[in-house]
């Protein structure tokens, strides 16, 4: 065999192969941007997705178009279905565009790519105290503002004006998702571990939580529950602030205050709320000295929501004490299924997320509020 026939007979080999990953990470499609249809017993469920969400929500709610949006973190993430029958009923389709660990800037920064590309006419925009607290007492003077901030990552920045970089973030997005080892793996995996426990986010960005349910069978709510108060009581033990040392509110006040005027702009409507609890999150908030903090963070927000009153914004609390946020944690060891409300004492489950959209949409769906109160 010649040197020139070899080089031809590898160079047309790595062609195939090249085109066999691609067209398999294509339709396998296992971080969710491609768009494929799902298809039963082969990707059904995107079970590498937990380390790629930020990833598949930069581009899947492009797929389809949606008028509403769920913003937030994993709570949002875990806690709120798009499928709630009183979004359909107020004519929304909409998506959940929770992102796991996303400080405030992030999650606005998502919400305001599909602003721009949507016709979105509603929010729902979770606070989180935690979100706006930091355990290093930093000087906030100078901070960029989020309109004035680089190009970022999006088709367009967070003032609307296009990114003169995006065409080569999509082009590395969609390498390192079609054509990288990383995504062949995924792709394998996605296929060999199809089942009802994998990890998944639905084609409206909602996380099932098929992963926390079989965790809670195999080893009993109480575990999920202490391993979480581990995590957060060494989280919290140290001080953590909510102004800097000359009294100025973390940015993301101004952050929130910059999407509500960008919102009330675009005519979007924009149901702020706070997120529920378990009683063991707030116990330890209180022996760790943390509550003043929180205390003054709802007076603040309450302040600053306030300045857009006269536009179409709506204020929510579920973060008071009540009824669901005291539910007895099982022994060690007993495996009697995840409790009612809560996954574990910082996330929450569908069940009490429906009876806060049940309270948010109450006028317009003829719902009651059994839960939370309206601040104005």
């Amino acid at each position: 065999m010649s040197a020139k026939t070899y080089l031809l007979r590898v160079l047309i080999c790595s062609l195939v192969v090249s085109v066999l990953v691609l067209g398999l990470n294509f339709v396998v499609d296992p971080y969710g941007v491609t768009g494929v249809p799902r298809i039963p017993h082969l990707n059904e469920y995107k079970v590498d997705i937990n380390e790629h969400t930020r990833l598949m929500k930069k581009y899947q709610p492009l797929f389809a178009h949606h008028n509403a949006l769920i913003v937030g973190n994993s709570r949002v993430e875990l806690g709120i279905s798009p499928s709630h029958p009183c979004f359909s009923d107020a004519g929304m389709d909409v998506y959940n565009l929770g992102i796991p660990g996303a400080d405030v800037r992030t999650q606005l920064a998502y919400a305001l790519n599909l602003v721009y590309q949507q016709p979105i006419k509603a929010v729902f925009l979770s606070l989180d105290f935690t979100d706006f607290i930091s355990p290093q007492l930093r000087n906030y003077q100078g901070r960029p503002a989020m309109l004035e901030q680089p190009a970022g990552e999006f088709k367009l920045t967070a003032s609307g004006e296009p990114n003169p970089d995006y065409l080569r973030i999509y082009l590395l997005d969609y390498l390192k998702s079609l054509f990288s080892l990383d995504a062949l793996v995924a792709s394998v995996r996605t296929i060999v571990l199809q089942s009802n426990d994998a990890p998944d986010r639905d084609a409206a960005g909602f996380n099932s939580a098929r992963d926390f349910d079989k965790a809670v069978r195999i080893e009993g709510p109480r575990a999920l529950f202490d391993q979480k108060m581990f995590d957060l009581q060494a989280k919290y033990s140290t001080p953590w602030y909510l102004r800097d040392p000359d009294g100025r509110l973390d940015p993301a006040f101004e952050d929130i205050d910059a999407f509500l005027a960008i919102a009330a702009e675009r005519g979007i409507a924009v149901y702020l709320f706070t997120n529920p609890f378990h009683d063991r999150f707030w116990d330890m908030l209180r022996t760790q000295g943390h509550l003043p903090a929180y205390e003054d963070w709802m007076r603040s927000m309450e302040a600053l929501v306030r300045k857009h009153e006269s536009t179409a914004v709506v204020f929510w609390d579920f973060s008071e004490d009540s009824p669901y946020i005291h539910e007895a944690v099982p022994a060690e060891g007993v495996k009697s299924g995840p409790l009612q409300w809560f996954w574990e004492p910082a996330h929450y489950r569908q069940e009490l997320g429906e009876l806060m959209v049940d309270a948010m949409l109450s006028e317009s769906c003829d719902t009651k509020v059994a839960f939370g109160h309206r601040v104005f």
